[in-house]
């Protein structure tokens, strides 16, 4: 009885598509990006309060693990949806499930409720014949009635491309071309109004100093009655609101870089690589954001692009309630009589030879079984040493996983691996003090090696960088803070407009050609011009033969493309956007 007297769910949409890699992915993508879908708040009094978001949208994997009959469930979806969305690929028509889907959505709704997305192929190759034709009922010259049919252009988008990262790009335009008809919309006045909300969000300020020249500009024009000044006027106040603009959007982009280093060294990756990506733009030319080179540096931390045999920062995670999840001492408890007056909090393996112990402070050792010897090898494993005590620890699958003390969530470092690399053969320790250089002392001018400049060591954890033909250094071009080690040599990059400055701790810095620190590079013994790649050097054992790895130079898209993929399903909470705001104020 409660199960015939149960309210049927209403759908907004329903997704058909055929189970396949490719349509499954663009699926699954529109079926976040709706249900995440709200209208822009300037076309919300229009519509009543429950209409501003999409609430609900039926694809099969998410909703018919509950149903215990899948036809039924369907049928009753598609009897309660109002719209029908068909992911169209050359594969669509080998189905039978769709096919069937989209006939017992014509029964209930009228065809005009249905949607194409062309995911691959032509239209003609890829539309199914339902809904590319429809029957139409004429009569002949004889006046009998006759049904013909006749070809209709459906309502389409398009997110074909050759790769993911490019199939994405034209996911949001495809949320804006099936919402339009979902509200009675056209598509241009959704994409516009779209676009001026996220600009609004971005640059308040700007929006705020708009209004208000606005109303200078107009008031002069009433008070003067001088139309060829009102014309200066208004070009001057126009000047002066595209450069306030570009300047709120400099330092809201400078907040954020500096609210992922924050995030970063509180052991949120993603959340670190999430607040700094949205204020970048997809490629150098981009015109709507301004490129910040802080950014990219921010970003490129938290990627962890030229790292490797580390711990980086990658995300949270709720407290686990059982204690079985934790790892401990166990037969390496007698270690703590050499950790200064410190805990060990966990043993575990990390490979064949090497036992992973981690300590109260927040440091990590490797311990060689076979010649018992405990390595202090926290600079190589973390990117940036935790501050805070561990109260706990695990290192589970290649994660480690540390509760700092009065901390709400865990921290999870994911460990990059030279294996992910090519191997670039062998080294040794004098091969790679000759390659670095050696340290300048404060004060000590050093050329670097094709002649252009001088980079003089500072006594603040500073660098300064002057032409080389500048022997007085009177005028300084770059001053460069808070950079680790002592500096030793600035090399230059052939085949590239890129510098690098290498230092005697872990870290070198890469410039680009404005002498802007774009990214560091840990490990660094040598660049290669023909594998356009940086060489980083593995020496686990302490010993004096390295193990060389190639690392590639990525360029500005690809480094976007990756930080796309890794933050792909990350989605910050309320708290976090909050903690966003909070950090940038």
């Amino acid at each position: 009885m409660k199960a015939a007297n149960k309210k049927p769910v209403h759908y907004n949409a329903f997704i058909s598509y055929r189970h396949s890699e490719l349509d499954s992915e663009i699926a699954s993508g529109l079926h976040k990006r709706l249900e995440a879908f709200s209208l822009p708040k300037n076309l919300r009094k229009k519509f009543p309060k429950e209409q501003h978001k999409i609430q609900r949208v039926f694809r099969d994997t998410e909703e018919l693990p509950l149903a215990t009959n899948l036809s039924d469930q369907i049928d009753q979806a598609l009897r309660n949806a109002d719209w029908l969305i068909v992911i169209c690929t050359p594969r669509l028509k080998e189905s039978l499930w769709c096919a069937r889907e989209i006939e017992l959505f014509s029964q209930y709704h009228d065809k005009e409720h249905i949607l194409a997305v062309l995911a691959e192929g032509e239209p003609a190759d890829s539309f199914p014949e339902a809904i590319r034709f429809r029957e139409k009922k004429i009569r002949d010259e004889a006046g009998n009635e006759q049904i013909i049919r006749e070809e209709v252009e459906p309502l389409a988008a398009d997110v074909r491309g050759k790769t993911k990262s490019e199939r994405k790009k034209k996911m949001d335009d495809a949320i804006l071309r099936m919402a339009a008809p979902m509200y009675g919309l056209g598509y241009d006045d959704l994409k516009q109004r779209h676009r001026e909300q996220r600009i609004r969000r971005i640059a308040s300020l700007s929006a705020l100093a708009a209004v208000i020249f606005l109303i200078y500009a107009i008031t002069s024009t009433v008070l003067t009655l001088r139309i060829n000044e009102q014309k200066i006027t208004i070009e001057e106040q126009h000047a002066q609101l595209q450069e306030q603009y570009s300047l709120q959007q400099l330092k809201y982009a400078q907040s954020m870089a500096m609210v992922s280093g924050e995030l970063l060294n509180q052991g949120m990756g993603q959340a670190a690589a999430y607040a700094v990506r949205n204020t970048m733009p997809d490629d150098m030319k981009d015109s709507d954001l301004p490129y910040v080179p802080s950014c990219q540096y921010a970003l490129s931390n938290a990627l962890g692009i030229y790292e490797a045999d580390i711990f980086i920062p990658e995300s949270t995670m709720e407290i686990p309630e059982d204690d079985d999840f934790w790892g401990y001492a166990g037969d390496y408890y007698f270690l703590n009589d050499y950790l200064g007056g410190q805990t060990v909090m966990c043993a575990a393996d990390f490979d064949n030879k090497y036992v992973l112990v981690v300590s109260s402070d927040a440091r990590v050792y490797l311990y060689d079984k076979n010649d018992k010897i405990l390595m202090d090898a926290s600079v190589s494993l973390f990117a940036e040493t935790p501050s805070n005590y561990v109260s706990a620890a695990a290192y589970k699958d290649g994660v480690l996983y540390l509760l700092f003390s009065q901390a709400p969530r865990v921290c999870c470092y994911r460990f990059k691996d030279f294996e992910d690399y090519d191997p670039a053969g062998t080294g040794n320790r004098d091969d790679y003090y000759e390659n670095r250089g050696s340290m300048a002392q404060i004060g000590e001018a050093v050329e670097s090696d094709d002649g252009r400049y001088l980079a003089v060591q500072g006594n603040d954890h500073s660098l300064r960088i002057y032409k080389a033909s500048d022997e007085k250094l009177k005028n300084c071009l770059k001053a460069i803070y808070d950079i680790k080690g002592q500096f030793c040599s600035m090399i230059a990059l052939e085949g590239t407009d890129y510098y690098l400055l290498t230092y005697s701790g872990k870290f070198s810095y890469l410039l680009d050609e404005n002498l802007d620190v774009i990214a560091r590079v840990a490990n660094f013994y040598d660049y290669s011009e023909d594998e356009e790649a940086f060489v980083l050097y593995h020496n686990p054992d302490g010993n004096q033969d390295y193990e060389l790895y190639y690392v590639p130079l990525l360029e500005y898209e690809e480094i976007i493309e990756l930080a796309d993929d890794y933050i792909e399903d990350f989605e910050p909470d309320e708290e976090m956007l909050e903690r966003y705001q909070m950090l940038s104020d």
